[in-house]
């Protein structure tokens, strides 16, 4: 798990950078204004993401990591759980100055080895970039695969009527395919 004694340096070779390092941490209190800019920023220029309000940012900060140079945060991702076998992952989002580096693909390393860190059985996404997310081993899903609270903010979503997002999930214990299967997993007899 990452934090504050154990923040995860990334040097010049991924993002080409010569002297500067760019650091992936949890989210801070101060970090909100510019996650709050980059989130929307990208949310109204790729039209791929929710926006999200300066008063959700903060009550959900403990779920954001930011990619850092210097004081500028350049990228972010949140784990939002949902329940003790599933989370999201949410607003992902790199700065254009520094897309096409491998700071989405750093970002969802960290997401992912969190989730595990913490006991997560499954993460999904919703998304319109599908290949992005395969690459880390998600796979296509369904509606019907998720609770139907994970859709509770499709409603506030511009593109409520006209959806073209996917639902993509990540199994991250074997053979676990959601609730019914958790007993098959682990073993487990009725209580």
């Amino acid at each position: 798990m990452i934090g504050t004694d154990s923040d995860i340096i990334l040097k010049s070779g991924i993002a080409g950078k010569t002297a500067e390092q760019i650091i992936i941490r949890k989210a801070r209190i101060k970090d909100v204004p510019q996650i709050f800019k980059l989130v929307n920023q990208m949310a109204r220029l790729k039209n791929n993401l929710l926006p999200r309000s300066m008063s959700e940012l903060y009550e959900h900060i403990r779920d954001f990591i930011v990619a850092v140079d210097d004081d500028r945060v350049i990228g972010t991702c949140s784990l939002h759980i949902f329940w003790e076998d599933l989370a999201e992952v949410r607003s992902l989002a790199v700065d254009l100055e520094y897309q096409g580096q491998g700071w989405g693909e750093q970002l969802m390393h960290v997401i992912i080895e969190d989730a595990r860190e913490i006991g997560m059985l499954r993460l999904f996404t919703l998304t319109t970039i599908p290949a992005f997310f395969e690459k880390f081993d998600f796979r296509v899903g369904t509606k019907e695969e998720l609770p139907q609270k994970t859709w509770s903010e499709c409603f506030r979503c511009p593109k409520f009527t006209e959806c073209d997002e996917t639902a993509l999930l990540l199994d991250l214990a074997p053979g676990y395919r959601g609730p019914q299967s958790i007993k098959k997993t682990f073993n487990l007899t009725q209580v």
